[in-house]
């Protein structure tokens, strides 16, 4: 399955829009904690935690858009 990807400069004018969107960061656990540079308001979600994964989907409102960024 293919999903549409957006440039940085999208994401910021839905940001500044103020449009309802959930930004994931699904960085490895290493870059993440490893890094300065974090969106402001996103969700760290470690990709290597299925469990957590399938647990944090069941809560996400469909309705809203979802970006994901990773190294």
């Amino acid at each position: 399955m293919e999903y549409p990807r957006i440039t940085v400069d999208e994401l910021k004018a839905m940001m500044d829009k103020g449009e309802p969107v959930l930004i994931l960061d699904v960085r490895r656990q290493e870059a993440y904690a490893s890094s300065h540079k974090k969106i402001k308001g996103s969700v760290y979600l470690d990709p290597d935690n299925d469990a957590a994964i399938k647990e944090f989907a069941k809560r996400l409102d469909k309705n809203n858009a979802i970006v994901t960024y990773c190294t």
